[in-house]
């Protein structure tokens, strides 16, 4: 009998992580609602090889093409046989995971919860709608203390437990950092709205001293390169298992998003040594102490976000760099 059957969207690397080292502890199976994703991605972002706990893929291709009536009827004919103590939802955004909720009793459906009160809406009719997800829900498993505000914030009384991260980095051997503090700050991930790059670049335009390296790709790239300075350098998108060698040529990172249920970029560059200036709206930011392995900063006030980048020097970030190791 399997201790959880979990369901989640595709098998991004770090959720594979995650239930590689689940695995080890407690006997697991695994549904993947579909093997990839339309979104851009940086190469080996998902992938269903060499995985050692016992899974299956309902959907091939990717996530977004997916028919949903298809998947429903697939996802009941692969549980039909197998014997489990609960399922595990991997949120509550999909049809997939509404079937599973209602059409089975509420002690054997727990969720896992990335989304965070900063990002949620907790009224009218989106209210009703995740409240009566979470009716059918009798233990919760969430990221961090911004998920665990939102759970109190729409009365979820039951079950829950704090699993810090939404899954598990990648953790090569780690390479030393080499050299002093030369003003060289980093961003990694999608280039999209959310990620408040329009704001990020309009900073560094204002700072011809400082260099900022955006590494990745999507739907503003030609716009964010049209306005950025000198300063700005843009590179594609970089295989998670080569990202080490950015992170040691850079000083800092920076994420700046509007909106980030997480951010597991945060994870990665703490891991390699890399001190941080997060938005208050990334859930990771609760890794951050502020002025010790980092900063955290509001990603409407650039004010702010400038006198922070302007503060840091070669003495005060040898303090950071202690930080990081410490935290």
């Amino acid at each position: 009998m399997y201790d959880y059957v979990i369901v989640t969207h595709i098998p991004a690397f770090y959720k594979v992580n995650l239930y590689e080292e689940l695995s080890k502890h407690l006997n697991i199976y695994v549904v993947f609602i579909a093997e990839t994703t339309s979104e851009v991605r940086a190469d080996g972002f998902t992938s269903l090889s060499n995985l050692s706990f016992d899974h299956t893929c309902i959907n091939r291709g990717n996530f977004q093409d997916r028919r949903f009536l298809t998947s429903l009827l697939s996802l009941r004919k692969v549980l039909a046989p197998l014997k489990y103590k609960k399922i595990m939802l991997a949120g509550w955004d999909l049809p997939e995971f509404w079937y599973l909720a209602f059409t089975h009793k509420q002690k054997y459906i727990a969720m896992v919860l990335e989304s965070t009160i900063r990002e949620s809406s907790t009224t009218g009719l989106k209210r009703f709608i995740k409240t009566l997800f979470l009716s059918r829900i009798s233990k919760v498993f969430a990221s961090g203390k911004e998920h665990i505000s939102l759970l109190e914030q729409l009365g979820f009384k039951r079950e829950v437990r704090i699993t810090n991260g939404v899954g598990l980095i990648n953790k090569p051997e780690r390479l030393k950092k080499q050299g002093r503090y030369a003003k060289r700050f980093l961003f990694i991930g999608r280039l999209s709205t959310d990620k408040n790059l329009d704001f990020l670049v309009d900073v560094f335009n204002g700072l011809p001293d400082a260099h900022l390296t955006i590494i990745g790709d999507g739907p503003l790239i030609k716009a964010l390169q049209e306005k950025s300075m000198e300063n700005i350098l843009y590179m594609n998108k970089i295989a998670n298992h080569a990202l080490g060698e950015q992170f040691i040529n850079h000083d800092v990172l920076i994420l700046a998003s509007l909106s980030e249920p997480w951010g597991l970029v945060i994870e990665e560059a703490l891991f390699h040594g890399l001190p941080v200036i997060v938005s208050g709206n990334c859930g990771a930011a609760e890794l951050v102490k502020h002025g010790e392995n980092g900063f955290i900063f509001n990603p409407l006030d650039a004010s702010e976000l400038k006198d922070i980048i302007s503060s840091i020097n070669i003495e005060s970030y040898a303090a950071l760099l202690k930080g990081v190791e410490v935290n």
